[in-house]
Protein backbone atom coordinates (compact mmCIF):
# COMPACT_ATOMS: atom_id res chain seq x y z
CA UNK A 1 0.00 0.00 0.00
CA UNK A 2 1.72 -2.66 -1.29
CA UNK A 3 -1.21 -2.73 -1.55
CA UNK A 4 3.47 -2.16 -0.65
CA UNK A 5 1.18 -3.84 0.11
CA UNK A 6 3.77 -4.43 0.16
CA UNK A 7 2.49 -5.92 -0.32
CA UNK A 8 2.52 -10.52 0.13
CA UNK A 9 5.75 -12.45 -0.02
CA UNK A 10 6.55 -13.69 -3.49
CA UNK A 11 8.80 -15.83 -5.56
CA UNK A 12 10.41 -13.82 -8.34
CA UNK A 13 11.91 -15.91 -11.11
CA UNK A 14 14.01 -13.71 -13.35
CA UNK A 15 16.94 -14.58 -15.60
CA UNK A 16 17.49 -17.77 -13.65
CA UNK A 17 17.41 -15.95 -10.30
CA UNK A 18 14.75 -16.80 -7.76
CA UNK A 19 14.19 -14.01 -5.25
CA UNK A 20 11.76 -14.29 -2.38
CA UNK A 21 10.20 -11.11 -1.08
CA UNK A 22 7.01 -9.14 -1.30
CA UNK A 23 6.82 -5.59 -0.06
CA UNK A 24 3.78 -3.54 -0.56
CA UNK A 25 4.09 -1.62 1.27
CA UNK A 26 5.08 2.10 3.35
CA UNK A 27 1.50 1.45 2.50
CA UNK A 28 -0.73 -1.26 1.21
CA UNK A 29 -3.82 -2.23 -0.65
CA UNK A 30 -6.83 -4.31 0.16
CA UNK A 31 -6.28 -7.01 -2.42
CA UNK A 32 -5.63 -10.65 -3.12
CA UNK A 33 -1.87 -11.23 -3.27
CA UNK A 34 -0.83 -14.09 -5.49
CA UNK A 35 2.24 -15.94 -4.29
CA UNK A 36 3.90 -15.45 -7.67
CA UNK A 37 4.03 -11.68 -7.28
CA UNK A 38 6.77 -9.42 -5.96
CA UNK A 39 6.43 -7.51 -2.74
CA UNK A 40 4.91 -4.11 -3.44
CA UNK A 41 5.66 -1.50 -0.86
CA UNK A 42 3.50 1.12 0.59
CA UNK A 43 5.26 4.11 1.95
CA UNK A 44 5.08 7.85 1.47
CA UNK A 45 3.25 7.85 4.77
CA UNK A 46 0.36 5.69 3.52
CA UNK A 47 0.51 1.91 3.88
CA UNK A 48 -0.03 -0.97 1.45
CA UNK A 49 -3.81 -1.49 2.06
CA UNK A 50 -4.21 1.66 4.06
CA UNK A 51 -6.78 4.31 3.30
CA UNK A 52 -5.59 6.56 0.49
CA UNK A 53 -6.89 10.08 0.74
CA UNK A 54 -6.23 13.42 -0.91
CA UNK A 55 -7.76 16.75 -1.73
CA UNK A 56 -7.61 16.54 -5.48
CA UNK A 57 -7.39 20.34 -5.40
CA UNK A 58 -6.68 23.01 -2.78
CA UNK A 59 -6.36 22.70 0.98
CA UNK A 60 -10.03 23.74 1.28
CA UNK A 61 -11.27 20.97 -0.99
CA UNK A 62 -12.94 17.78 0.14
CA UNK A 63 -10.62 15.00 1.30
CA UNK A 64 -11.21 11.68 -0.44
CA UNK A 65 -10.35 8.04 0.06
CA UNK A 66 -9.70 6.21 -3.22
CA UNK A 67 -10.62 2.62 -4.09
CA UNK A 68 -10.36 0.13 -6.90
CA UNK A 69 -13.72 -1.57 -7.36
CA UNK A 70 -14.62 -4.75 -9.22
CA UNK A 71 -17.33 -4.46 -11.90
CA UNK A 72 -18.48 -6.80 -14.65
CA UNK A 73 -16.67 -4.59 -17.17
CA UNK A 74 -13.37 -4.58 -15.26
CA UNK A 75 -11.81 -2.43 -12.55
CA UNK A 76 -12.87 1.17 -11.91
CA UNK A 77 -11.29 3.82 -9.73
CA UNK A 78 -13.69 5.29 -7.19
CA UNK A 79 -13.60 7.71 -4.28
CA UNK A 80 -15.55 8.60 -1.15
CA UNK A 81 -15.27 11.64 1.14
CA UNK A 82 -12.98 10.99 4.09
CA UNK A 83 -14.18 11.27 7.68
CA UNK A 84 -12.22 12.57 10.65
CA UNK A 85 -10.93 9.11 11.57
CA UNK A 86 -9.87 8.19 8.03
CA UNK A 87 -13.07 6.29 7.28
CA UNK A 88 -15.24 6.73 4.14
CA UNK A 89 -18.38 8.83 4.45
CA UNK A 90 -20.71 6.95 2.15
CA UNK A 91 -20.26 4.53 -0.73
CA UNK A 92 -17.39 5.11 -3.18
CA UNK A 93 -18.40 6.74 -6.48
CA UNK A 94 -16.69 5.81 -9.74
CA UNK A 95 -14.44 8.46 -11.30
CA UNK A 96 -12.57 6.66 -14.12
CA UNK A 97 -12.17 3.25 -15.73
CA UNK A 98 -8.80 1.52 -16.12
CA UNK A 99 -7.37 1.00 -19.60
CA UNK A 100 -6.33 -2.25 -21.32
CA UNK A 101 -9.39 -4.13 -20.00
CA UNK A 102 -7.67 -4.27 -16.62
CA UNK A 103 -9.79 -6.20 -14.15
CA UNK A 104 -11.55 -8.50 -16.60
CA UNK A 105 -9.19 -11.42 -15.96
CA UNK A 106 -9.53 -13.21 -12.63
CA UNK A 107 -5.76 -12.98 -12.21
CA UNK A 108 -5.78 -9.14 -12.39
CA UNK A 109 -5.14 -7.47 -9.04
CA UNK A 110 -4.11 -4.17 -7.47
CA UNK A 111 -1.14 -4.41 -5.13
CA UNK A 112 -1.00 -0.88 -3.76
CA UNK A 113 -2.57 2.58 -3.98
CA UNK A 114 -0.61 5.59 -2.73
CA UNK A 115 -1.33 9.30 -2.93
CA UNK A 116 1.55 11.69 -3.66
CA UNK A 117 2.73 14.01 -0.86
CA UNK A 118 1.23 17.03 -2.67
CA UNK A 119 -2.11 15.23 -3.09
CA UNK A 120 -2.08 15.76 -6.84
CA UNK A 121 -1.45 12.21 -8.09
CA UNK A 122 -2.53 8.71 -7.09
CA UNK A 123 -0.25 5.78 -7.94
CA UNK A 124 -1.95 2.43 -8.53
CA UNK A 125 0.31 -0.61 -8.83
CA UNK A 126 -1.54 -3.32 -10.72
CA UNK A 127 -0.60 -6.78 -11.89
CA UNK A 128 -1.92 -9.39 -14.30
CA UNK A 129 -0.76 -12.27 -16.44
CA UNK A 130 1.42 -9.94 -18.54
CA UNK A 131 3.28 -8.42 -15.58
CA UNK A 132 3.14 -5.44 -13.26
CA UNK A 133 2.48 -1.82 -14.28
CA UNK A 134 1.72 1.51 -12.60
CA UNK A 135 -1.23 3.77 -13.37
CA UNK A 136 -1.07 7.43 -12.33
CA UNK A 137 -4.38 9.19 -11.68
CA UNK A 138 -4.39 12.99 -11.87
CA UNK A 139 -6.76 14.02 -9.06
CA UNK A 140 -7.39 17.45 -10.61
CA UNK A 141 -7.83 16.55 -14.28
CA UNK A 142 -9.39 13.19 -13.32
CA UNK A 143 -7.37 11.30 -15.96
CA UNK A 144 -5.44 8.04 -15.65
CA UNK A 145 -2.40 6.83 -17.60
CA UNK A 146 0.26 4.13 -17.43
CA UNK A 147 3.40 5.77 -16.04
CA UNK A 148 6.13 5.23 -17.03
CA UNK A 149 4.79 4.14 -20.41
CA UNK A 150 6.06 1.05 -22.23
CA UNK A 151 7.66 -0.45 -19.12
CA UNK A 152 6.76 -3.29 -16.77
CA UNK A 153 7.85 -2.63 -13.21
CA UNK A 154 6.94 -1.90 -9.62
CA UNK A 155 5.93 1.22 -7.74
CA UNK A 156 7.93 1.45 -4.49
CA UNK A 157 7.25 4.77 -2.71
CA UNK A 158 6.63 8.42 -3.27
CA UNK A 159 9.68 10.56 -2.57
CA UNK A 160 9.57 13.17 0.17
CA UNK A 161 10.50 16.76 -0.66
CA UNK A 162 11.24 17.94 -4.19
CA UNK A 163 8.23 18.37 -6.46
CA UNK A 164 5.94 16.44 -4.15
CA UNK A 165 5.02 14.02 -6.92
CA UNK A 166 8.12 12.00 -7.84
CA UNK A 167 8.28 8.32 -6.96
CA UNK A 168 10.78 5.49 -6.70
CA UNK A 169 10.23 2.73 -9.24
CA UNK A 170 11.81 -0.61 -10.02
CA UNK A 171 11.87 -1.09 -13.83
CA UNK A 172 11.79 -4.72 -14.90
CA UNK A 173 11.07 -5.17 -18.64
CA UNK A 174 10.79 -2.84 -21.66
CA UNK A 175 7.65 -3.06 -23.78
CA UNK A 176 8.23 -2.54 -27.48
CA UNK A 177 10.39 -0.10 -29.45
CA UNK A 178 9.02 2.95 -27.62
CA UNK A 179 10.41 1.79 -24.27
CA UNK A 180 12.93 4.21 -22.71
CA UNK A 181 16.50 2.98 -23.17
CA UNK A 182 19.88 4.34 -22.14
CA UNK A 183 23.07 4.34 -24.19
CA UNK A 184 23.80 0.76 -23.14
CA UNK A 185 20.36 -0.58 -24.02
CA UNK A 186 18.22 -1.91 -21.18
CA UNK A 187 20.33 -1.78 -18.02
CA UNK A 188 18.28 0.05 -15.40
CA UNK A 189 18.86 0.49 -11.69
CA UNK A 190 16.43 2.40 -9.45
CA UNK A 191 14.29 5.00 -11.24
CA UNK A 192 12.96 8.30 -9.94
CA UNK A 193 9.83 9.04 -11.98
CA UNK A 194 7.98 12.37 -12.27
CA UNK A 195 4.25 11.60 -12.10
CA UNK A 196 3.37 14.83 -13.92
CA UNK A 197 5.49 14.21 -17.03
CA UNK A 198 6.39 10.52 -16.92
CA UNK A 199 10.07 11.43 -17.25
CA UNK A 200 12.52 9.33 -15.27
CA UNK A 201 16.03 9.61 -13.88
CA UNK A 202 18.08 6.45 -13.44
CA UNK A 203 19.87 6.10 -10.08
CA UNK A 204 22.84 3.75 -10.41
CA UNK A 205 22.75 1.28 -7.52
CA UNK A 206 25.56 -0.84 -9.06
CA UNK A 207 23.36 -3.94 -9.36
CA UNK A 208 20.58 -4.86 -11.82
CA UNK A 209 17.09 -3.66 -10.95
CA UNK A 210 16.04 -7.32 -10.59
CA UNK A 211 18.14 -7.48 -7.42
CA UNK A 212 16.32 -4.56 -5.79
CA UNK A 213 13.96 -5.52 -2.95
CA UNK A 214 12.75 -2.21 -1.49
CA UNK A 215 13.69 1.48 -1.47
CA UNK A 216 12.30 4.52 0.37
CA UNK A 217 13.42 8.11 0.90
CA UNK A 218 13.91 9.79 4.27
CA UNK A 219 11.24 12.23 5.53
CA UNK A 220 13.32 15.21 4.35
CA UNK A 221 13.98 13.58 0.98
CA UNK A 222 17.78 13.77 1.33
CA UNK A 223 18.55 10.04 1.62
CA UNK A 224 17.31 6.70 0.32
CA UNK A 225 17.56 3.42 2.15
CA UNK A 226 17.27 0.29 0.03
CA UNK A 227 17.93 -3.44 0.08
CA UNK A 228 19.10 -5.94 -2.53
CA UNK A 229 19.41 -9.69 -2.93
CA UNK A 230 21.03 -11.81 -5.61
CA UNK A 231 18.64 -14.73 -5.24
CA UNK A 232 16.98 -17.37 -3.12
CA UNK A 233 19.15 -18.48 -0.21
CA UNK A 234 21.58 -15.56 -0.54
CA UNK A 235 20.07 -13.31 2.12
CA UNK A 236 20.09 -9.55 1.57
CA UNK A 237 22.18 -6.39 1.84
CA UNK A 238 20.92 -3.02 3.05
CA UNK A 239 22.32 0.27 1.78
CA UNK A 240 22.02 4.03 2.32
CA UNK A 241 22.71 6.73 -0.26
CA UNK A 242 21.99 10.35 -1.03
CA UNK A 243 18.82 10.86 -3.03
CA UNK A 244 20.87 11.72 -6.13
CA UNK A 245 22.63 8.34 -5.98
CA UNK A 246 25.93 9.52 -4.51
CA UNK A 247 27.56 8.39 -1.29
CA UNK A 248 26.39 4.77 -1.33
CA UNK A 249 27.12 3.14 2.04
CA UNK A 250 26.70 -0.54 2.86
CA UNK A 251 24.84 -0.73 6.18
CA UNK A 252 24.61 -4.47 6.88
CA UNK A 253 24.27 -7.96 5.45
CA UNK A 254 21.77 -10.61 6.46
CA UNK A 255 23.07 -14.09 5.51
CA UNK A 256 20.58 -16.40 3.83
CA UNK A 257 18.16 -18.35 5.97
CA UNK A 258 15.23 -17.64 8.23
CA UNK A 259 14.16 -13.98 8.27
CA UNK A 260 17.08 -12.63 6.23
CA UNK A 261 15.38 -10.48 3.55
CA UNK A 262 15.29 -6.87 4.77
CA UNK A 263 12.25 -5.06 3.38
CA UNK A 264 9.22 -2.89 4.17
CA UNK A 265 11.37 -0.02 5.43
CA UNK A 266 9.58 2.93 6.98
CA UNK A 267 11.15 6.01 8.58
CA UNK A 268 9.84 7.44 11.82
CA UNK A 269 8.22 10.87 11.34
CA UNK A 270 11.12 12.54 13.19
CA UNK A 271 13.61 10.90 10.79
CA UNK A 272 15.70 9.34 13.58
CA UNK A 273 14.67 5.69 13.37
CA UNK A 274 13.84 3.16 10.65
CA UNK A 275 11.46 0.26 11.17
CA UNK A 276 11.61 -2.69 8.82
CA UNK A 277 10.83 -6.36 8.56
CA UNK A 278 13.11 -9.34 8.01
CA UNK A 279 11.26 -11.75 5.75
CA UNK A 280 12.15 -15.41 5.43
CA UNK A 281 14.50 -16.29 2.58
CA UNK A 282 12.50 -19.37 1.67
CA UNK A 283 10.39 -20.82 -1.15
CA UNK A 284 7.55 -21.05 1.39
CA UNK A 285 5.85 -17.70 0.71
CA UNK A 286 4.08 -16.66 3.92
CA UNK A 287 6.32 -17.55 6.86
CA UNK A 288 6.29 -15.10 9.81
CA UNK A 289 8.70 -12.14 9.76
CA UNK A 290 10.62 -10.23 12.41
CA UNK A 291 9.87 -6.56 13.11
CA UNK A 292 13.08 -4.58 13.68
CA UNK A 293 14.20 -1.00 14.25
CA UNK A 294 17.56 0.70 13.68
CA UNK A 295 18.94 4.21 13.65
CA UNK A 296 19.36 6.12 10.40
CA UNK A 297 22.94 4.86 10.04
CA UNK A 298 21.96 1.19 10.35
CA UNK A 299 23.13 0.83 13.95
CA UNK A 300 21.41 0.14 17.28
CA UNK A 301 19.33 -2.66 15.80
CA UNK A 302 16.64 -4.26 17.94
CA UNK A 303 14.12 -6.95 17.25
CA UNK A 304 10.73 -5.81 18.53
CA UNK A 305 8.20 -8.50 17.68
CA UNK A 306 6.98 -11.22 15.35
CA UNK A 307 4.98 -9.88 12.40
CA UNK A 308 3.03 -11.35 9.54
CA UNK A 309 5.39 -12.20 6.71
CA UNK A 310 4.99 -12.10 2.98
CA UNK A 311 1.64 -10.38 2.50
CA UNK A 312 2.99 -6.85 2.13
CA UNK A 313 1.64 -5.30 5.33
CA UNK A 314 4.22 -2.68 6.28
CA UNK A 315 4.74 -1.35 9.84
CA UNK A 316 3.22 2.07 10.53
CA UNK A 317 4.73 4.69 12.86
CA UNK A 318 2.57 6.76 15.17
CA UNK A 319 2.81 10.52 14.49
CA UNK A 320 4.77 11.03 17.74
CA UNK A 321 7.39 8.41 16.65
CA UNK A 322 6.87 6.43 19.87
CA UNK A 323 4.83 3.43 18.70
CA UNK A 324 4.54 1.17 15.68
CA UNK A 325 1.37 -0.53 14.51
CA UNK A 326 1.78 -3.73 12.53
CA UNK A 327 -0.09 -6.82 11.36
CA UNK A 328 0.51 -9.89 13.50
CA UNK A 329 -0.36 -13.36 12.27
CA UNK A 330 -2.50 -15.25 14.81
CA UNK A 331 -2.36 -18.75 13.27
CA UNK A 332 1.42 -19.17 13.17
CA UNK A 333 1.22 -22.93 13.61
CA UNK A 334 -1.05 -23.42 10.59
CA UNK A 335 1.10 -24.87 7.78
CA UNK A 336 -1.60 -24.22 5.20
CA UNK A 337 -1.39 -20.50 6.02
CA UNK A 338 2.34 -20.64 5.24
CA UNK A 339 1.43 -21.53 1.67
CA UNK A 340 -1.98 -20.01 0.89
CA UNK A 341 -2.96 -16.36 1.16
CA UNK A 342 -6.59 -17.19 1.86
CA UNK A 343 -5.70 -19.10 5.03
CA UNK A 344 -4.13 -16.14 6.83
CA UNK A 345 -5.58 -15.04 10.16
CA UNK A 346 -4.23 -11.78 11.53
CA UNK A 347 -4.67 -9.03 14.10
CA UNK A 348 -3.60 -5.43 14.64
CA UNK A 349 -0.68 -5.23 17.06
CA UNK A 350 1.23 -2.31 18.55
CA UNK A 351 4.72 -2.06 20.02
CA UNK A 352 6.11 0.71 22.20
CA UNK A 353 9.53 1.51 20.75
CA UNK A 354 10.99 2.70 24.06
CA UNK A 355 9.86 -0.17 26.31
CA UNK A 356 9.71 -2.75 23.47
CA UNK A 357 6.43 -4.03 24.86
CA UNK A 358 3.93 -5.22 22.28
CA UNK A 359 0.24 -6.06 22.51
CA UNK A 360 -2.78 -6.95 20.38
CA UNK A 361 -5.05 -3.95 19.81
CA UNK A 362 -7.70 -5.63 17.63
CA UNK A 363 -8.32 -9.24 16.59
CA UNK A 364 -10.87 -11.57 15.02
CA UNK A 365 -12.49 -12.15 18.42
CA UNK A 366 -13.56 -8.50 18.36
CA UNK A 367 -14.35 -7.91 14.68
CA UNK A 368 -15.70 -11.36 13.91
CA UNK A 369 -13.72 -11.73 10.67
CA UNK A 370 -10.51 -13.47 9.66
CA UNK A 371 -8.33 -10.55 8.52
CA UNK A 372 -7.57 -7.39 10.50
CA UNK A 373 -5.03 -5.19 8.73
CA UNK A 374 -4.06 -1.81 7.22
CA UNK A 375 -3.61 0.22 10.41
CA UNK A 376 -3.38 4.01 10.27
CA UNK A 377 -2.95 6.29 13.26
CA UNK A 378 -5.07 9.19 14.40
CA UNK A 379 -3.24 12.50 14.76
CA UNK A 380 -2.96 12.21 18.57
CA UNK A 381 -1.26 8.76 18.38
CA UNK A 382 -3.85 7.17 20.69
CA UNK A 383 -6.11 5.32 18.26
CA UNK A 384 -5.82 3.26 15.09
CA UNK A 385 -8.22 3.06 12.18
CA UNK A 386 -8.02 -0.29 10.38
CA UNK A 387 -9.96 -2.51 8.04
CA UNK A 388 -11.29 -5.99 8.69
CA UNK A 389 -12.70 -8.58 6.32
CA UNK A 390 -12.72 -12.18 5.29
CA UNK A 391 -10.53 -13.21 2.33
CA UNK A 392 -11.24 -11.52 -0.99
CA UNK A 393 -13.46 -13.17 -3.56
CA UNK A 394 -11.44 -12.72 -6.74
CA UNK A 395 -14.58 -12.63 -8.91
CA UNK A 396 -16.77 -10.31 -6.84
CA UNK A 397 -14.19 -8.36 -4.84
CA UNK A 398 -13.89 -7.99 -1.09
CA UNK A 399 -16.18 -6.74 1.67
CA UNK A 400 -14.07 -4.73 4.13
CA UNK A 401 -15.31 -2.70 7.05
CA UNK A 402 -13.54 0.13 8.89
CA UNK A 403 -12.94 -0.11 12.63
CA UNK A 404 -11.30 1.94 15.35
CA UNK A 405 -9.05 0.54 18.08
CA UNK A 406 -7.58 2.22 21.14
CA UNK A 407 -3.77 1.99 21.17
CA UNK A 408 -2.59 3.76 24.32
CA UNK A 409 -0.62 1.01 26.07
CA UNK A 410 -0.38 -2.72 26.81
CA UNK A 411 -2.16 -2.45 30.16
CA UNK A 412 -5.26 -0.73 28.78
CA UNK A 413 -8.23 -2.95 28.00
CA UNK A 414 -8.74 -3.33 24.25
CA UNK A 415 -11.53 -1.13 22.92
CA UNK A 416 -12.65 -1.76 19.34
CA UNK A 417 -15.67 -0.24 17.57
CA UNK A 418 -16.95 -0.21 13.97
CA UNK A 419 -16.79 3.03 11.98
CA UNK A 420 -18.66 2.04 8.81
CA UNK A 421 -21.01 -0.58 7.40
CA UNK A 422 -19.54 -3.38 5.29
CA UNK A 423 -18.44 -2.24 1.82
CA UNK A 424 -18.79 -4.31 -1.36
CA UNK A 425 -16.72 -5.14 -4.48
CA UNK A 426 -13.52 -3.60 -3.10
CA UNK A 427 -10.27 -4.77 -4.68
CA UNK A 428 -7.90 -2.18 -3.20
CA UNK A 429 -7.82 1.05 -1.25
CA UNK A 430 -8.80 0.30 2.28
Amino acid sequence: MRRTLLTGLVLLLLVGIVTVFYIQGQHGAYSYYDSTHRISANRANTNIGDPVWGTGNSSNATLYIYYTLKQSTGFVLARAPRGSSGQPLGDPQSVVRFSNDFGLAESDSVLSMQLSPDGRYLAIDGTGDHGEQVWIYDTQRMTINLTPAYVLGNFLHWMSGGTGHSFLYRPMFPQGPAAPMDSNGWNPGLWEVDAATGAHKNIDIHVPSAYLVDAISSPDGSRIIYSTTVGLGAGSDTWLMNSNGTGITHLFNNPGGAQSIAALFTWSPDGKTVAYERLSDSPIPFLPAGLWIMNAAGGQQYRLADADGGHGYAPVWSPDSRKIAFVARTNVGNRQADLQMQSLQCAIAVVDVTTRQSWIAASASQTGVQLNYNPSWTADSTSITFTASNPVNRVLGGMPRYWSARAVGPHMQAAVSPLTPVMAHVIAGS
